[in-house]
Formats: structure tokens, sequence, C-alpha cells
């Protein structure tokens, strides 16, 4: 084993690891605002946060989920060799269907809030 697999051993262990470290706290940060939020009201819109944060919550698991279920798993050709893995050609289309999804919403949210009166 040469040192520049070592490497990218260590940096494939280190971006799992980062990757999982960032989904627990996402999901714990969603958790912990839906439940410190539940009462509180919004000043400015004079609305119950809670709702807005279940929403939230709500959108994004259900885009993830749809994104997963629709997302293709045609083989990828990557610097000659073929990939193949299911799983993963499913979560890359997820992450990107579902970033590119959700922006456009936040875009669209964003004029509507804009122009509203």
């Amino acid at each position: 084993m040469s040192d520049s697999t070592l490497v990218i051993d260590l940096v494939l262990w280190a971006m799992y690891l980062l990757t999982a470290l960032a989904i627990a706290a996402a999901v714990w940060s969603a958790v912990h605002g839906v439940r410190t939020h539940e009462a509180s009201t919004d000043r400015l819109a004079s609305r119950r946060t809670s709702l807005i944060d279940y929403a939230t919550t709500g959108v994004v698991a259900v885009t993830l989920l749809a994104t997963f279920l629709l997302a293709s798993t045609e083989p990828v050709v990557s610097n000659g060799q073929p990939f193949t893995d299911t799983l993963w050609l499913r979560l890359t289309d997820m992450f990107v269907f579902t970033s590119i999804l959700l922006i456009c919403i936040c875009s669209v949210l964003v004029v509507i809030a804009k122009f509203r009166r």
C-alpha cells in the first residue's frame, strides 16, 4: 500500500465522519428548534413560529424522501470507470435536486414576501 493510497483512505474516512456529524447536528438542531420555539411568537409578523418550524422541517424531510425515491440509478462513467452503486447514485441525485428545489422555493417565497401588501 503506497503513501498516496493511505492518504486517500484517511481523507475518505474523514469525509464520512464529517458527513455523519453534519447529519446528526442537523437532526438535533431541527428537533431542538421545534421543541424550544413551540410557544414563542414572531414579533414582526405576529405569527406562531412553531408552525413555521414544523412546516420547514416537514418540507425538507418530504423533499429529501421524494428526491431519493425519484432519483436515477443509471450508471455513470467517471475517470473511465463505471460507477454502478445504486445507493450512492440515488443519494447524489437526492442532494443535488433537493438543494436546487429548496433554493427555488426560498427564492419564490422571498419574492412573495417582498411584494405582499
